[in-house]
């Protein structure tokens, strides 16, 4: 044997450890289940190894997977293992399928698409088989004779009388009471204080507009008239403010009653000009201030209902009003 031949037999084995290995590239779908039913989830794994320099897309939801509908998909992390140029990694995923087929042994493959730096390959997994359980009895057929059932193409619907739920109405109406007890038994004395406030509120603006308006309209022709029907206001107002008499009471007994001089003066001035169509520049400062009176009168009763609100209704009160301005 020739020198030559020898040396080539001592380097062989070292060749051949030098030489590189392939990398694998593995890719893998399959049932979770050997069997589904129509109508009910049932999933389908992924999993794709390849090298760790490559980029991966799996297939999207919406045709890669027909006729099955996909209901959701549950994407892992990437897992490598290994360094350098040999490291591999591992993709997966699991879809969770639906199917509606009748089909009684059902398949699907999938592809995935490997990027390159010019374009895309499509790799296709292994077909995977799932069958169909059905729920259908099937009639065991001993006699050729006996004749296959018919399925009917058409059916006439069977009308159904409606009938009320009078159950369900009085379950209701119990619901409903015992919540309106509740919210009642909760917050009825601030809603009612609010309401009561509020519509003292709204009163008292209904009387400064009208009470108003006759004190800008009145002139020395209208003093009687306008004068009268404007001090008629102004009592009728107290009237359901404070629950007196005041339409019945005299001049005097007004102003003792209410315990202000000022009152007299201007109760006074009014009755000259209702009584004698007396009309002066004093005329419009006397009504002006029956206005100020009745204000007065209206914050001090507001005030009033705010006290015997208690505290736990101040809040509220302070929400529902605000100062007017006469």
């Amino acid at each position: 044997m020739s020198y030559a031949v020898r040396l080539l037999l001592l380097l062989f084995p070292l060749l051949i450890q030098a030489q590189p290995h392939p990398r694998k590239a593995a890719l893998s779908g399959q049932f979770l289940t050997d069997s589904v039913d129509i109508g009910r989830p049932f999933q389908y794994s992924l999993v794709y190894r390849h090298p760790a320099i490559t980029d991966v897309f799996f297939p999207d939801t919406a045709r890669n997977f027909a006729p099955y509908r996909v209901q959701k998909v549950s994407v892992f992390a990437t897992q490598t293992t290994g360094s350098g140029a040999g490291a591999i990694s591992r993709d997966s995923a699991v879809y969770t399928l639906v199917s509606f087929e009748t089909d009684s042994v059902q398949l699907l493959k999938v592809p995935i698409q490997v990027i390159h730096e010019t374009d895309c390959t499509a790799q296709w997994t292994q077909t995977d088989t799932v069958l169909l359980r059905s729920k259908l009895p099937v009639a065991a057929l001993s006699d050729s004779s006996r004749p296959m059932p018919a399925l009917l193409t058409e059916t006439n619907l069977a009308p159904l009388q409606q009938q009320f739920n009078y159950a369900a109405l009085v379950a209701g109406f119990l619901l409903a009471s015992l919540v309106a007890l509740g919210v009642y038994g909760l917050l009825g004395r601030t809603v009612l204080r609010y309401w009561q406030l509020f519509q003292l509120r709204q009163n008292h603006r209904r009387f400064l507009k009208e009470f108003n308006q006759l004190i800008q309209s009145i002139d020395a022709l209208s003093a009687s008239e306008t004068a009268r029907q404007a001090v008629m206001t102004w009592k009728v107002y107290l009237e359901k403010l404070d629950a007196e008499p005041y339409r019945s009471l005299t001049t005097p007994e007004l102003a003792d009653r209410m315990k202000d001089d000022r009152i007299l003066n201007a109760l006074r001035e009014a009755d000259r000009m209702i009584y004698g169509g007396a009309f002066s520049a004093d005329s419009l400062s006397a009504l002006r201030l029956l206005g100020q009176i009745a204000t007065i009168c209206y914050q001090r009763h507001r005030t009033q209902m705010q006290h015997e609100s208690g505290s736990d209704n101040a809040s509220t009160s302070q929400l529902a009003e605000k100062p007017f301005v006469p």
